[in-house]
């Protein structure tokens, strides 16, 4: 009698039933959905003071309130400009648009940020319940993306709707991929997915991470490695090289990164702190803040407890692989936070911040998720499933509140920064802002204080030193009987700011104000032009060069400069031009 022929399955028909069985939820559209309005509700409630912020003066008035890039609609220019050290033009795109129908109404930037989020918190509940197949999984990781009070920075500060609108392309190119491996690897489904990594590149560059993600979702649903995975990835690939080069240019076009600032085993040190910190404040958000200074200058020892955190890394690193004997749940949430925030440990230092709040917005995903698998395994338990329903509540409440809060903190700029001062955070940046809002309200005695405290901080910071130099102008404005001290002060601070850097733009401009006012007009003319040549989207030089042109008798210049001016977004420009250009 001969035996019958087993047929065993094909690894690709291996993959695409593990992909169905953990990409198949068994839930009804009308839960689904009420679930998810519930989640919206609750994060559009969290959030709602942030639609009655204004702009402030981190980024915002480089990006919204004197960017000229947004003011007319230039497809050239905005897909071959870098901006603030990004290449996004996607975002400026928007930016644009938001602008050509309100100009500088900050309720309109802000409600737009927040539609973001509410779609990214929309994805995140589609996404973990095609990885998973778990309704509740889902639900649990979408509601503390939702309403976490680390995601405020990303939410309420206009200049973030980069990150919110990478991270819904991104988002929205992983649920495609998903689809991919779902639906017996229809090629469609993965040209989706592309197509959406691509415009999450447009939007910032972060979105490189994605390339790796994939890879590890692989793993998940229990795909073989083979040459086959990688093949189908050359794309995201290549993709993610050639927009990781154009991100590296952006920022060295700046001259944001820092490579020497510190040593490579500080770097080290300083990645691990970052690794272990943002899951710490992501389980406890407390002590928030705009801004987290390194503990040292630059050529100091570091505070020793802080080589604990490559221990607490290293512990990290073996807890998840000793649980892969287990489950590769938790290696895929602690590899997918992992994965997405190596980018931002300053292990190649951008900016002067140890962290930030904005950089966990994508990788706090991984760590949700694990807390939701740890609360789904308790809700299974028949005796804990109060427990973790109640835990489910607490945290909830928590965080809403918490948030509610935090996000009144960026109502405006006085309030930001006077909450980074006020935690302790000895930031040179904070005090400088500071004082340019109180300088603004016309408080000069507060703004001088702020400045002198920010130069203690950082004594090569050119903007204090031109700002202390305009206020004693201002000074010398209001005291004719001194103005002479004043303004031999006021210049000795702004050429102290131009000794330290040859191409300040906006130190030209200044002392060329102080020089118009001590009768040297060649002199202040000489300024002006020099601040033009190294900015010429610098409204402020050609109203002031203006002015002095019209003084002088040179109508005809005068005019020119005052008509740019006005072009370039001054406020006073084009009132000077229908008095003085008639």
């Amino acid at each position: 009698m001969s035996k019958k022929k087993k047929n065993n399955p094909s690894q690709a028909e291996v993959s695409k039933q593990n992909a169905k069985k953990k990409s198949a939820p068994v839930v009804s559209k009308q839960k689904l959905w009420l679930a998810l309005a519930g989640i919206l509700v609750l994060t559009l409630i969290s959030y709602w003071p942030a639609l009655s912020n204004g702009f402030v003066n981190l980024d915002d008035d480089r990006y919204i309130e004197t960017n000229q890039m947004i003011r007319h609609f230039d497809l050239k220019v905005l897909f071959t400009s870098y901006w603030m050290g990004n290449y996004h033009p996607l975002v400026m795109m928007v930016y644009t648009w938001i602008y050509s129908f309100v100009q500088l109404e900050p309720a309109t930037y802000h409600t737009v940020n927040l539609i973001m989020h509410l779609i990214n918190t929309s994805l995140v509940l589609f996404v973990i319940l095609e990885l998973t197949g778990v309704f509740e999984i889902a639900v649990v990781v979408s509601l503390l993306f939702g309403i976490h009070p680390i995601h405020v920075e990303s939410v309420a500060w206009v200049s973030e709707l980069k990150d919110l609108m990478y991270t819904g392309f991104f988002l929205a190119s992983l649920f495609w991929y998903l689809k991919y491996l779902k639906n017996e690897f229809n090629r469609k489904y993965l040209i989706y997915s592309l197509l959406f990594f691509l415009c999450s590149l447009l939007s910032k560059g972060m979105g490189v991470s994605l390339a790796i993600v994939l890879l590890l979702v692989d793993y998940f649903i229990g795909r073989k490695i083979e040459a086959k995975i990688f093949i189908e990835k050359i794309p995201y690939f290549l993709l993610a090289i050639l927009f990781g080069i154009v991100a590296i240019r952006a920022q060295q076009e700046l001259g944001a990164i820092q490579d020497a600032v510190f040593s490579f085993p500080q770097r080290i040190v300083f990645a691990c702190y970052g690794f272990v910190t943002y899951i710490l404040k992501l389980i406890i958000p407390i002590n928030l803040s705009a801004y987290y200074p390194y503990p040292a200058k630059t050529g100091e020892s570091i505070p020793a407890f802080y080589y604990g955190y490559p221990v607490l890394f290293a512990i990290v690193v073996a807890a998840v692989f000793y649980s892969v004997k287990k489950t590769n749940k938790v290696l895929l949430s602690i590899g997918f936070y992992a994965i997405t925030v190596a980018l931002v440990l300053q292990l190649l230092p951008v900016g002067g911040a140890i962290i930030a709040d904005r950089y966990s917005y994508i990788p706090s995903i991984g760590i949700f998720l694990l807390a939701a698998f740890g609360i789904h395994e308790l809700y299974k338990q028949t005796s804990m499933r109060t427990i973790s329903m109640g835990l489910v509540v607490v945290i909830t409440a928590t965080y809403s509140y918490m948030t509610y809060q935090r996000t009144q903190v960026w109502k405006d700029g006085m309030t930001l920064w006077s909450d980074v001062i006020n935690k302790g955070n000895e930031v040179a940046l904070a005090y400088n802002n500071r004082g340019v809002l109180y300088k603004q309200a016309g408080d000069l005695d507060n703004a001088m204080k702020d400045y002198k405290h920010s130069l203690s901080l950082n004594p090569v910071n050119t903007d204090t030193w031109s700002n202390i130099g305009l206020i004693f102008w201002q000074q010398g404005l209001k005291n004719k009987n001194q103005q002479r001290i004043f303004n031999d002060t006021a210049m000795k601070y702004l050429n102290k700011a131009i000794n330290l850097d040859p191409k300040f733009a906006t130190g030209y401009s200044n002392r060329g104000s102080v020089r118009s006012t001590m009768g040297d007009n060649q002199g202040a003319l000489d300024d002006y032009t020099m601040s033009i040549n190294l900015d010429p989207n610098f409204a402020d030089p050609y109203y002031n060069r203006g002015i002095v042109y019209f003084n002088l008798g040179r109508k005809g210049e005068a005019c020119n400069d005052l008509r740019k001016a006005a072009d370039l977004g001054h406020q006073i420009a084009p009132s000077a031009v229908r008095d003085l250009c008639k």
